[in-house]
């Protein structure tokens, strides 16, 4: 497929156009498996969507929660996890169930068991709806450049780029080296996949990814030939000349 992002006027447009795509998504399949990355970028829809939940205009509670990724050694109750951005930020606000989440434990003992109930889970149901954002050196999940495309959920080293840009993330000082993510050959594999890039910071990168042939080195460029569409903003999008 030929690499055709869209870009919208702002962060806002950006937003509302995933948020129409999984209300969709949610009213023709109640029961759909759904994968959100965390942070600042998808929180503008998580958002919207608890929002209309609260609001009684779509119904949740049959949906599954897949985790995309983790970094090792934290858990929900450190500021900074990805477990604890995705209750805050979207998970306390949807009241989903907790048997309807399905997210990596950082701090679990037995990490090997971690990923092989990702695993599992996955090879059970799949992903019907997937929601990416991108590292600011291109990695995807934590899929870092560099990794094997063909691996199911795996622990990984975290790349020098991430270890300093995942600070702002945490309250504390941490030391984190190694991180737990989905594969890249399951993100490959959902039905529905946007990444969504937003954001002055992240112009540089999507010129990258936009200019860059498909590479391991350069993860999210890997996506450009599959059925995934990118979604920019005016701001991370504005110079990619296409």
């Amino acid at each position: 497929m030929v690499f055709n992002p869209k870009i919208f006027h702002d962060e806002e447009a950006v937003a509302t156009a995933i948020v129409e795509k999984v209300i969709r998504l949610v009213s023709s399949k109640p029961h759909a498996v759904l994968c959100f990355a965390c942070g600042e970028t998808p929180r503008p829809v998580m958002t919207k969507l608890a929002q209309l939940s609260n609001d009684g205009k779509i119904d949740f509670s049959n949906v599954q929660i897949l985790g995309l990724d983790e970094w090792v050694g934290v858990g929900r109750e450190t500021k900074g996890s990805c477990a604890q951005m995705l209750y805050d930020d979207w998970f306390t606000g949807m009241n989903f169930r907790y048997d309807q989440i399905h997210i990596f434990n950082g701090r679990a003992e037995n990490l090997d068991l971690e990923v092989a109930r990702a695993n599992d889970f996955f090879d059970r149901y799949g992903i019907d709806f997937l929601l990416l954002g991108v590292g600011m050196n291109g990695h995807i999940g934590l899929n870092e450049p560099g990794f094997n495309p063909d691996q199911n959920a795996n622990i990984v080293s975290l790349s020098e780029t991430t270890q300093r840009v995942m600070l702002k993330y945490f309250a504390t000082d941490v030391n984190l080296t190694q991180g737990i993510t989905l594969g890249f050959k399951q993100l490959l594999q959902a039905k529905q996949t946007i990444v969504m890039v937003t954001g002055e910071r992240k112009a540089e990168i999507s010129k990258k990814i936009a200019t860059t042939e498909p590479t391991n080195l350069l993860p999210a460029t890997l996506l450009k030939n599959s059925k995934t569409d990118f979604y920019f903003d005016w701001l991370s999008g504005n110079g990619l000349n296409l």
